[in-house]
């Protein structure tokens, strides 16, 4: 490899700098690109940058390889895509390729020539997601792609670590994805496949490939540590036992007193398991005894996922005493502040229910089982959200937390309401 090819030099910058691409964004695109780095090839080479390899065919004197670096996918906190100009001797622009979800493609009109206007080579940017074409219809005639993408998937890659960049981006938490899943959800658009916003890549930012390989880790986290900062999240989950994890109908006690055996009820392990991949913190709340729960949590791989346990017989009360709640939030390093980032999940609607409410923490009441009252008999007994099923929690606890972003975003509106499991 010569060195043109690992270094590219103020001449070459300025080449690359000269015959920048324009690109054509969406009217409603919400992510532009910020820096580019660039490689210069003057003979064949892999791309130190992309899974590409870089040939020069007849004529062809040198390549330009632009690796543009988006702060955001609307999928993703990162995106590097690629435009290659393949240059002759004097430097004209004769042939383009572009990368588009992972693969490389010629750039060329339906006729054959070029994408050009007025001279500069022109290329069109998906959506959202940056994938490029040499035309706007090929963008539309994947428009229901993009457009599930740029909707319902918002977010849905959380912090993307590739192999390039897997050494240097690691020690993420299951929360800090979270919070970056969040915050693009909290942005999932309709995209306009209308393109008349443009981007003339000679105004972003130029440096080399190896200059910006370096700086890439750094500005990961340093986007990384702004969305923390700014997006809201839930600080903890409140969780009862009895008829909310465990079916109570098939609890099985000793001579003493003790549940030596219990089934959950159907989705309760499920249900932990996803919020653990979540990164939620998990708190028991519960009136029993010490031995029962760890037999039965224990016994069925519950008992681990927990952060903090605070159990009647070892409080010396029983819920809806304050004394209960605010153990498990102290344990976990929270205090009255943070109530309203706290969800309390029960079955009951005195004691989950009426405690949480009366200490401004988030009840959810979960109405799977029949044994008791399902009518509260006062105010502060009313749940703020109705689940049936442990099954149904943690798509409720994302519509929480978006509800919570986009109020952030317009502290001017009220936190939306979930009408879906919202009780009256």
């Amino acid at each position: 490899m010569s060195p043109s090819n690992k270094v590219a030099t103020s001449a070459y910058l300025e080449l690359a700098r000269h015959l920048a691409p324009n690109i054509r964004f969406g009217d409603n695109e919400p992510f532009l690109p910020s820096r580019i780095g660039v490689t210069v090839f003057t003979e064949p080479s892999p791309s130190p940058s992309a899974s590409h390899a870089i040939t020069l065919g007849s004529g062809i004197a040198k390549v330009i390889e632009y690796a543009i670096w988006w702060d955001w996918d609307i999928q993703h906190l990162y995106e590097l895509e690629h435009i290659w100009l393949h240059l002759d001797a004097e430097n004209s622009v004769v042939a383009v390729e572009a990368s588009a979800h992972g693969g490389v493609y010629s750039m060329a009109l339906p006729d054959g020539t070029l994408p050009l206007e007025e001279g500069r080579v022109t290329l069109f940017s998906a959506p959202g997601k940056h994938a490029f074409t040499a035309t706007a219809d090929a963008q539309r005639a994947v428009a229901a792609d993009i457009t599930l993408a740029c909707r319902d998937l918002a977010g849905s890659g959380a912090i993307l670590i590739n192999d390039m960049f897997g050494e240097a981006l690691h020690g993420f938490t299951a929360e800090d994805h979270r919070a970056v899943k969040r915050h693009l959800q909290s942005r999932a658009f309709l995209p306009s496949f209308q393109f008349h916003q443009r981007v003339d890549l000679s105004t972003v930012d130029f440096t080399s490939w190896t200059e910006l390989v370096a700086w890439i880790p750094g500005r990961v986290k340093a986007v990384l540590a702004d969305v923390r900062a700014q997006q809201p999240l839930l600080k903890a989950v409140f969780l009862d036992s009895g008829d909310t994890l465990v079916n109570e109908a098939t609890e099985v006690f000793d001579a003493k007193g003790y549940v030596i055996e219990a089934g959950l009820i159907p989705g309760a392990l499920e249900m932990i398991d996803a919020l653990t991949r979540e990164g939620y913190r998990l708190a028991l709340v519960a009136d029993g005894r010490v031995r029962s729960f760890a037999t039965i949590l224990g016994g069925h791989g519950i008992e681990p996922h927990f952060h903090t346990q605070v159990i009647s017989e070892a409080e010396g009360c029983e819920k809806p005493d304050r004394r209960m709640f605010e153990k498990a939030m102290h344990s976990l390093g929270l205090g009255p502040d943070d109530a309203d980032a706290i969800v309390m999940v029960g079955n009951h609607l005195e004691r989950d229910i009426g405690g949480a409410n009366k200490l401004g923490i988030i009840s959810i009441w979960q109405s799977w089982s029949k044994k008791r009252s399902h009518i509260p008999e006062f105010a502060h007994e009313v749940p703020r959200y109705t689940i049936r099923t442990p099954g149904e929690l943690p798509a409720l606890l994302e519509e929480i937390e978006l509800a919570m972003a986009r109020a952030s975003q317009n502290p001017a509106l009220p936190l939306p309401d979930i009408k879906l499991r919202q009780t009256a």
